[in-house]
């Protein structure tokens, strides 16, 4: 009772679709940054992990993977709204995590974002972390992890069809108009293997 819905029109939902068509994923492994892009304006700017320089054996698929994030263009094709947490490594499912502020919580239900690149499914997927201290790391076992916080707003601005592009650049143009080199993450010569 005393509340207002308002339903938009035609035009502003049409508005609505077209900035949702117009919206878009760049992710750029070098510089473990994650934009929300709307058309050529960048709206967020976030911190993500991405995948080892490294080989070892996953029990989950049951073979050596390289876990290095692939690149490609592609979409979200799914979205886990209920996520169950495995170590890929051992295959046992995560209960509870222990946060880098040292207390011990329940895994977050957070939705997780399936991309499709390049025409396949690689299961590296955008997804919260609750350890924040590997921000800015080759950290992951293929995945792009981001914080909780961020992973809220990619969820809510990423739905299945979005485009998502995942490049590695190390060529970045400052604020300032210079131009810096980035580190490699993934030297070829110097990947670990288990």
């Amino acid at each position: 009772k005393g509340d207002t819905i308002f339903i938009p029109g035609d035009s502003l939902a049409a508005r609505v679709r077209r900035q949702m068509e117009a919206t878009w994923l760049d992710i750029n492994i070098p510089e473990f940054r994650l934009r929300i892009v709307e058309g050529s304006d960048t709206l967020h700017t976030l911190p993500v992990r991405v995948g080892q320089n490294r080989q070892r054996f996953l029990e989950t698929i049951g073979r050596d993977e390289i876990l290095r994030t692939k690149t490609g263009t592609g979409k979200i094709i799914r979205v886990n709204k209920y996520p169950v947490w495995t170590n890929p490594v051992d295959g046992e499912e995560y209960k509870d995590t222990e946060r880098d502020d040292g207390l011990r919580t329940k895994m977050p239900q957070i939705p997780w974002l399936e991309p499709e690149i390049n025409g396949a499914r690689y299961g590296q997927m955008i997804h919260p972390t609750t350890n924040p201290e590997t921000l800015n790391k080759a950290y992951s076992n293929g995945c792009i992890g981001a914080s909780e916080a961020d992973s809220w707003l990619i969820y809510a601005m990423a739905p299945i069809g979005t485009r998502v592009v995942i490049r590695y650049d190390r060529m970045k143009i400052t604020a300032q108009g210079d131009t810096v080199w980035l580190r490699h993450v993934y030297d070829k010569k110097k990947m670990k293997k288990e």
